[in-house]
């Protein structure tokens, strides 16, 4: 979002104060950046792989059964696949870890979070089960999302500025800003040290 409104600065367009939070809300609903392809890209590459390499395991175990007999390869079927079924569940749950943390970083940029503790303790806590919030995928995110920061704000109020309080934050700087400054006349230069004071003579 910041980049965004860089290239709009740079492009001569300047964007209210109270308008950037929709102006970034409704960005962040339609458009993607590189870095999002990339992302999607890449976790696609990962997905493949694994199902390749799941394949793979697959096609030597086939071979290992050869000459068993079926009792025996029935017993090793069924280990077989529990194996596959927990390798694809952590798999899973890796990836969706993984979504979680990117989908939580960019959250805590657009609410201006600047702590790492904060930002380390707010993410936990959203990925843990007792959070009650409910994953909806990478492009959703965390239903109950807002909510969930509202209520941390309530208990730490410093933890990011609401877009109430950045524009009064800069109305007050701008105010500070534009208020007359008034000098005070500079001290008198005191003779050096051993200089005697000379009388002007008087005519």
């Amino acid at each position: 979002m910041k980049k965004l409104l860089e290239i709009l600065k740079s492009a001569g367009i300047e964007i209210p104060e109270e308008k950037k939070a929709d102006l970034g809300k409704a960005f962040s609903e339609n458009y993607k950046s590189a870095g999002d392809y990339n992302k999607a890209v890449g976790r696609l590459e990962q997905e493949r792989d694994g199902y390749k390499n799941q394949l793979e395991t697959l096609q030597a175990t086939a071979k290992s059964f050869e000459g068993l007999d079926p009792e025996q390869m029935k017993k090793e079927m069924a280990e077989l696949k529990k194996k596959a079924e927990d390798a694809e569940r952590n798999y899973k749950a890796q990836l969706t870890a993984r979504d979680q943390t990117d989908w939580l970083k960019a959250k805590m940029d657009e609410y201006g979070v600047q702590s790492p503790y904060a930002r380390k303790q707010l993410m936990t806590e959203c990925m843990s089960a007792e959070s009650g919030l409910k994953w909806k995928g990478a492009e959703t995110g965390f239903f109950g999302f807002d909510d969930f920061m509202k209520a941390a704000k309530a208990q730490d109020a410093s933890l990011y500025q609401t877009a109430e309080e950045k524009a009064a934050a800069d109305k007050t700087a701008e105010a500070a800003r534009n208020a007359p400054r008034f000098t005070t006349e500079s001290p008198t230069t005191p003779a050096p040290s051993g200089t005697k004071f000379v009388v002007p003579p008087v005519f």
